[in-house]
């Protein structure tokens, strides 16, 4: 038989290159989509500025020819608006990492609401610079992304103007509710909420870079994320950007004293809600841990092609890395996990299933498929052989436990290839895995392959994730561990609904374990925005999180929120975690995002009410440059 025929030598090599490409599918293919992606994304955002007044009645101008004098008072329009978009920006930006100052979240809108209250009409020009000013700080809120590959910079472009047009809706739904006489104090929170839950689904969704996470390291704030997700402290934080505009109409004598006064109270009364139950909830005691790990992390430089030499020399690296760990610790240690892919180095984790279909263009017998893919099983099993001859030496008795980031290739009635989690046991087998459930669009699959002619044919064979069959726990001595892998992190739901999903069974999940490689971000501040978004998954489902990263973050999260150790970005070493258990119940796990898909479709509401009942904006006029 030949032992490595092309078609199933071509599967491997795929999991070889798949495996360490977290991001970036090909080179070629990714810069072709992205422009294309990115041309239809600005046609689309231009196109619903005019038409979306069928939706929400947003009356957008589109001015007739002005005299000189308008045109100069126009320009001074756009001007002021462009300055006070800058300034929700650069607060944005400051409430987030690098910096961090999470007290700008609470005045950050403040910009924008002043905008909507304006009443003057606003030209195509003036909402294309608000679209504008938001993809600049989405974009140096995610310029990391640009490290990964030079055309990597046409996903960062596109990401960012995406995202910033619903800083766009925001704006748009807050001044057509004004208009139409729509309390500030209501039409703000929920039209905020509305459109961050919409993005956390839309287009596969993301979770990074909301309101909320600006407070993560404040932790007696995001406690209510258990109650409504990172969603409940986004509308607090809008409520007190709210009561803090009341408070300013106040000093300057608006009229409306009642409703500010009203503003005021309600951002109070949820302030010190969030407090009093987030001192309720961090004064109630955890359970001890059961099981202590060893989070391995290296700082090894991505490459975008992979030599089988390089991907050896990692491997045994994290292994030497790991070795030192297990000898330096003064713990008895039950589990190490290694980052995302870093034990594959080119040999993928293969599996045969009952219904197996030799690929036509293999010409091989069934019986060859069998022999090919028992042949790779024997292969791996040398290596983990290999492993555990040199962890015994360090920890003989009990013999440590391996959660590991690995390829997997399923012969099935296709070839199925999975960025993975492995449990290796104690006695060297593969006893269970994980396969990635949410895949990177442009890196793990191409979304619009099927839409652009020709675009196939530029696709290896079998190039592309297959989306995991589901949540799979595993259990490493006492404790019940959920694996989850790289983005699922950074869109809240998949772990939510992941733990939802497992909730009808009678293993209990103790810890959450996730495995990256964020080496691809340099030491870019994508890396901390990615472990903010750990944080408030860890408070939502009331779960402590392990993290193991290539190059960071490798952190011990509590249940809590809290950080209980970390890794500096881009060191080496092993953190050993000894997580308490948490037998608390998240509300949020329940329930899921319906208060937060409720503000959405209050949001369609009070845009459909907005199309009724607002009114044409007089022109531009000099008198009402500075608002009311």
């Amino acid at each position: 038989m030949d032992s490595d025929p092309e078609c199933l030598r071509k599967s491997a090599d795929v999991c070889r290159r798949i495996d360490w490409s977290c991001l970036i599918a090909s080179s070629c293919l990714l810069g072709y989509s992205c422009l294309l992606w990115y041309s239809c994304l600005l046609g689309y955002s231009w196109a619903s500025l005019k038409k979306f007044h069928f939706v929400v009645g947003a009356n957008l101008p589109i001015m007739p020819a002005m005299s000189e004098q308008n045109q100069n008072e126009n320009r001074d329009s756009i001007k002021r608006v462009a300055g006070l978009c800058s300034l929700s920006a650069f607060a944005l930006w400051v409430a987030q990492p690098p910096l961090g100052l999470w007290p700008a979240a609470c005045i950050a809108l403040l910009p924008w609401m002043h905008l909507a209250r304006t009443k003057s009409n606003w030209t195509k020009r003036t909402w294309l610079v608000v679209w504008f000013i938001s993809a600049l700080y989405y974009f140096l809120s995610l310029q990391g992304l640009r490290h990964a590959h030079p055309l990597m910079i046409f996903p960062a472009l596109t990401l960012a103007s995406y995202l910033a047009v619903y800083q766009l809706l925001f704006v748009l739904f807050l001044r057509n509710a004004l208009r139409s006489s729509t309390s500030l104090i209501l039409a703000a929170p929920i039209i905020w909420v509305g459109l961050e839950c919409v993005r956390n689904y839309f287009l596969t969704g993301i979770s990074a870079l909301m309101l909320a996470h600006s407070v993560a390291d404040f932790t007696i704030a995001i406690q209510i994320a258990d109650l409504f997700g990172s969603y409940g402290i986004s509308f607090v934080l809008v409520a007190v950007n709210v009561a803090i505009d009341a408070g300013i109409q106040i000093c300057r004598g608006n009229s409306q004293r009642r409703i500010n006064a009203t503003a005021i109270a309600l951002g109070l009364v949820l302030v010190a809600a969030t407090f009093l139950y987030g001192s309720y909830r961090l004064g109630q005691p955890l359970e001890p841990s059961k099981a202590n790990f060893a989070l391995i992390q290296r700082s090894e430089p991505v490459e975008y092609v992979q030599s089988d030499e390089r991907a050896v020399e990692i491997f045994q690296a994290y292994l030497r890395q790991t070795e030192q760990a297990i000898e330096a610790s003064d713990l008895q240690l039950d589990a190490v996990v290694w980052p995302e892919s870093m034990f594959s180095a080119g040999l993928p984790w293969m599996t045969l299933a009952d219904d197996a279909i030799v690929p036509p263009e293999a010409n091989i017998s069934r019986a060859e498929l069998t022999e090919f893919v028992n042949e790779g099983q024997s292969r791996f099993g040398d290596r983990v052989a290999y492993v555990r001859s040199i962890l015994d030496q360090a920890q003989t008795d009990p013999p440590v436990e391996l959660l590991v980031g690995c390829g997997v290739v399923r012969y099935s009635q296709q070839a199925e290839v999975y960025s993975g989690v492995l449990q290796i046991d104690k006695q060297g087998e593969v006893a269970d895995w994980y396969g990635k459930t949410h895949l990177v669009m442009f890196g793990e699959y191409i979304p619009i392959a099927s839409w652009i002619p020709g675009i196939r044919s530029l696709i290896p064979a079998g190039m592309g994730l297959t989306v995991g069959p589901g949540p799979q726990v595993m259990k490493v001595g006492q404790t019940t561990v959920l694996p989850v892998i790289c983005i699922e992190t950074a869109v809240e739901r998949i772990v939510v609904n992941q733990l939802a999903e497992l909730s009808n069974q009678p293993a209990t999940t103790d810890v959450l374990v996730t495995v990256t490689n964020d080496g691809w971000f340099d030491n870019s501040s994508v890396i901390e925005h990615h472990l903010r978004c750990g944080q408030l998954v860890a408070v939502a489902t009331r779960r402590p999180l392990l993290s193991a990263a290539n190059n960071g973050p490798t952190a011990w999260i509590d249940s809590c929120g809290r950080i209980v150790q970390r890794l500096e970005t881009g060191s080496e070493g092993a953190l050993i975690a000894s997580p308490q258990l948490d037998a608390r119940k998240s509300l949020y796990v329940r329930i899921g995002a319906m208060p937060a898909w409720a503000c959405a479709f209050g949001t369609l509401v009070i845009g459909l009410l907005s199309r009724q009942r607002v009114s044409p904006a007089p022109p531009i006029a000099a008198s009402e440059q500075s608002g009311t």
